[in-house]
């Protein structure tokens, strides 16, 4: 049998009940005949005490072991995978997280913390880092709420590109209903932010396990993160589409982006945090030494599937990303 691809995807409604958001990443490869998609949803919540205390509670105490640094964001913004509607193969599946069971909380901790980003976000700003949130000033918000789709990028993204980026469909195709494509560039610096939170919080994990010498944990939080790395040159990709659009049709809107102080600042920080997280996946041979046997298989199959081409296409942006970094 060949090997194929088990694709997972996590939407959730923000607060404004406006727009979705939606992760997608490749959890594992295994040998099975035909792909298996998962889907995740959240459910609205009525009021913001719909986990019990018990769950967050198992939740806070697995972060505190091996991700100290999110604690507070689990504590202020908590994202219940039982407020989520799992769909696999199109059949809805019951919510039946388990807090209490550690396999379950290794496997749903990076999810966790990217839609607890999201949910942070709602609140009209960007998460860089637990102690890091950037509000978009009342006057930002106005002027960016009039942008454009980002679904337009299409006229500057080559349809080879559209083909060959694994996130380019769920999230700026003009089928796409996410935030990301909605809510134009402040959708995808919301998307980009829940990645590079997500990727730096199992990689912080990855780097607690080894240090307690838990190697085998260390390579299943690595994995976990190699799967959605790459979303680092997907988001750049779409960001710089978006902004290269905004110059070459609406100059109006591409000098109003300039003028985004908090975002351009949000864009500076997270992909300083998001290059170190590559940084940390690169030195990965040299930490794990001879246990990275067991990790380059999937890093390999990560690099020649979907990091080699965004990586390279990802230049052609490189005038409108260098734009957008700010002078801290």
């Amino acid at each position: 049998m060949n090997a194929k691809v088990v694709f997972v995807s996590f939407f959730i409604v923000s607060h404004s009940y406006f727009s979705q958001v939606k992760e997608q990443r490749v959890v594992k490869t295994i040998h099975i005949d035909a792909p298996i998609l998962i889907s995740i949803e959240q459910i609205a919540e009525k009021s913001e005490n719909y986990q019990t205390y018990s769950e967050k509670d198992y939740v806070i105490s697995f972060c505190q072991e091996y991700a100290p640094e999110y604690v507070s964001l689990i504590q202020s913004s908590y994202s219940s995978p039982n407020n989520w509607t799992r769909t696999v193969g199109g059949i809805v599946q019951p919510n039946n997280f388990n807090p209490q069971n550690r396999e379950e909380l290794i496997d749903e901790f990076e999810s966790i913390i990217h839609e607890t980003t999201h949910h942070k976000n709602s609140f009209n700003g960007f998460l860089i880092e637990p102690s890091t949130y950037l509000v978009l000033s009342n006057q930002e918000s106005q002027i960016s709420n009039k942008f454009f789709k980002s679904d337009v990028i299409d006229k500057v993204v080559s349809a080879e590109a559209q083909e060959k980026l694994f996130r380019y469909k769920t999230y700026v195709s003009k089928q796409s209903g996410v935030g990301a494509n909605v809510e134009g560039i402040v959708g995808l610096m919301d998307e980009y932010s829940a990645y590079q939170n997500g990727c730096s919080a199992t990689l912080i994990a990855y780097d607690n396990a080894l240090k307690n010498k838990d190697t085998t944990l260390a390579i299943t939080f690595l994995k976990s993160a190699m799967a959605t790395h790459y979303a680092y040159y997907e988001f750049n990709i779409f960001i710089g589409a978006y902004v290269q659009y905004a110059r070459l049709y609406n100059p109006e809107v591409y000098n109003q982006i300039l003028n985004l102080t908090t975002l351009k600042k949000a864009y500076t920080l997270n992909t300083q945090r998001f290059l170190n997280s590559l940084q940390i996946i690169k030195s990965a041979p040299t930490r794990l030494k001879g246990n990275y046997q067991s990790v380059k298989y999937t890093a390999d199959y990560y690099n020649k599937t979907y990091v080699d081409f965004a990586k390279e296409y990802m230049k052609i942006f490189d005038s409108e990303l260098q734009t957008l970094k700010s002078n801290l």
